[in-house]
């Protein structure tokens, strides 16, 4: 008995259930159609039969125009990051040699060798040094001076990475550039070095 009641309960439930949403779904109002039409921005103009409209899409020339004459312009030669600068500030790649032209071999050697002899004229010949008893004449050695520092070299060594001393006499040194093939002679300095 108890579940006959549980089950009359339960269908009574189902159908009171199903009862009040038919009787919702008909309150409630059909939505409104309301056309799409554009609230805010430019107006969209519609194609009417595959032809566009007098007021479509239109390409600006100008722009067009700008960006050819952009891409033809032209170009200069590319700057080397790597390279070393010069005395007077500038980048060996930073010659102005107009856009893509090769640079005279023989202009170049030449700029390469003034840049050689401007380093070159920055040392200063303060003395020699002769070893003990040795009349030797490569058991000498040279005193030079760039800026701040001071080096001591015999003929034959390397110095500064490119530099050689090719002769050593009591007047004066002559220091050869490997990099530019050139020598320089330098004259016994009458500066005075002051000890600290």
């Amino acid at each position: 008995m108890d579940a006959n009641r549980k089950l009359v309960l339960a269908v009574a439930l189902g159908v009171l259930w199903v009862g009040l949403a038919v009787w919702q779904w008909s309150v409630i109002p059909e939505p409104v159609h309301v056309p799409l039409t554009n609230m805010s921005g430019p107006a969209v103009v519609s194609m009417a039969a595959g032809k566009p409209s007098e007021s479509g899409l239109r390409v600006n020339l100008e722009l067009l125009d700008a960006a050819k004459a952009r891409r033809e312009a032209a170009f200069t030669a590319p700057r080397n990051i790597f390279a070393v600068p010069h005395l007077e500030g500038r980048f060996q790649g930073a010659i102005d040699a107009g856009p893509l032209q090769a640079m005279d071999p023989n202009a170049e050697l030449a700029l390469q060798q003034q840049a050689a002899q401007a380093e070159l004229s920055q040392y200063r010949y303060l003395g020699f040094l002769r070893m003990a008893d040795s009349r030797n004449r490569h058991a000498q050695m040279a005193v030079l001076s760039k800026n701040e520092a001071v080096v001591v070299v015999k003929v034959g060594d390397r110095f500064d990475e490119r530099l050689i001393l090719k002769t050593l006499t009591p007047d004066s040194v002559t220091i050869r550039d490997t990099g530019a093939r050139i020598d320089h002679t330098v004259p016994l300095s009458e500066e005075s070095v002051v000890a600290p």
